[in-house]
């Protein structure tokens, strides 16, 4: 039942016939009215039967168990609007189609139980609850064993159900802290299946919004993990969306594409003693790109004071986390330019107020601690990694490791991964 592309206007202004201009997250006319916008910008699909791709799927879990693990699912995803702790506001609007999959893949249907169980466990590592975070691991651990089996299989493989298995254990690994190293991501495995399936289905609400939310741990790994490898033309086909194409999240995740890409040249031309002005000119064509968005992503800031009280905490915190996630894409490319320009003096004054603002970007989302503020550790990671004052440095790294321990692991490691990433951006490491 492929689906057939229909309006990006808000359901306000569908509901009132009137034109929407698809802005998100409020379009124009909502803005104006004070009211609530919702779907503003998105694709909608209308659906029909088309039976060119019919595929039986033959259900692994009883009724009953079926049903019961479906009803832990929602209770999770309809609980609370509290942001502390909301699954879809945290990692992407494909986890409220995961419902009705339940049953379908026996790797998802693991794969939940496991997410279920890891998100019952949050903060547990802290207060001494081992008995909840014990669970957890075992499910993660009869998850995982599962997926190894599908991805041995190769049309079991390729679906859209196991992909999202493989998103969900990468939530777990963070819940559950069971990530050893910077090798040791769900990551890679998410990137090997992308490759070998060498496409994704457009017409599937599910999958565009999967892939939507996959693409950037992805990429963001793809920067220290060279086992991580697709072509500039791969990369294209994986960011480019229909779903946020305009959208500040589309811009900063095309940017980044382009990063693996500008490492491996840039990395070439200094070893090599060759002509630099070509990667230069590359690498700061994209960062001029992300210095103006983060100029327009600042100004809407004044707008979120006049919306209504019931919606603009979450507008706020909406902008908040793309505007740290600008500022860590900016950093990326701050390092790399620093690498090819040593002698800029430019390049080291914005760095350090792009720094700045993400230690005031910290204070800012504590409330919003632990899912809602997860982004945060990333941008302390960029961070850590362009600074040079050691003032600011300490202060970096002390937030970083607060916000850290939100989530079980190893911090004593982290040092040394942080250190690695930040010799990779400045062009030092294969």
């Amino acid at each position: 039942m492929p689906g057939v592309p229909s309006s990006r206007g808000c359901e306000a202004c569908r509901k009132q016939k009137k034109k929407c201009d698809q802005v998100k997250p409020l379009c124009g006319r909502c803005l104006r009215l004070n009211i609530a916008c919702v779907g503003s910008g998105f694709r909608r699909y209308k659906f029909k039967e088309d039976h060119r791709f019919t595929s039986v799927q033959i259900s692994t879990m009883p009724g009953n168990g079926k049903s019961l693990l479906t009803s832990a699912l929602v209770g999770k995803l309809k609980a609370s609007d509290d942001l502390r702790y909301h699954l879809t506001w945290a990692y992407g609007g494909f986890m409220e189609d995961i419902p009705k999959r339940i049953g379908t893949n026996e790797a998802l249907d693991t794969a939940v139980e496991a997410l279920v169980s890891s998100h019952a466990s949050l903060g547990s590592h802290r207060s001494g609850g081992s008995l909840a975070l014990s669970e957890g691991l075992m499910k993660y651990s009869r998850a995982l064993k599962t997926l190894r089996f599908y991805l041995d299989d190769f049309e079991k493989a390729r679906t859209a159900e196991t992909l999202c298995a493989v998103m969900l254990l990468l939530i777990c690994q963070s819940f559950l802290g069971t990530y050893r190293n910077r090798w040791s991501s769900h990551g890679e495995g998410a990137a090997r299946i992308l490759k070998a399936r060498a496409y994704y289905n457009r017409h599937d609400d599910f999958e565009c919004k999967l892939i939507l939310s996959l693409r950037g741990p992805v990429l963001f790994e793809a920067i220290c993990n060279t086992r991580i490898s697709f072509s500039p033309e791969e990369w294209t086909d994986l960011i480019e969306s229909e779903l946020d194409g305009t959208t500040s999240e589309g811009l900063m995740m095309s940017c980044l594409a382009r990063v693996p890409d500008l490492l491996l040249h840039g990395r070439i031309a200094l070893q090599e003693q060759g002509d630099l002005g070509v990667v230069i000119a590359k690498t700061r064509h994209q960062y001029l790109i992300l210095t103006a968005m983060l100029t327009e992503l600042h100004n809407l800031f004044s707008s979120v004071e006049k919306l209504p009280d019931n919606i603009r905490e979450r507008v706020r915190s909406y902008y908040q986390r793309s505007y740290g996630l600008g500022l860590s894409i900016c950093i990326i490319f701050n390092c790399i330019l620093k690498a090819l320009e040593p002698m800029n003096a430019n390049l080291d004054i914005e760095a350090a107020r792009f720094c700045q603002e993400i230690l005031d970007l910290a204070q800012k989302e504590i409330g919003h601690r632990p899912l809602g503020a997860a982004y945060i550790s990333l941008c302390l990671v960029a961070a850590w990694c362009v600074n040079r004052d050691e003032a600011t440095h300490g202060k970096v790294e002390m937030a970083l490791f607060d916000y850290m321990g939100d989530f079980p692991g190893n911090l004593e490691t982290l040092k040394s991964e942080i250190e690695f990433a930040s010799r990779r951006l400045s062009l030092l490491e294969p």
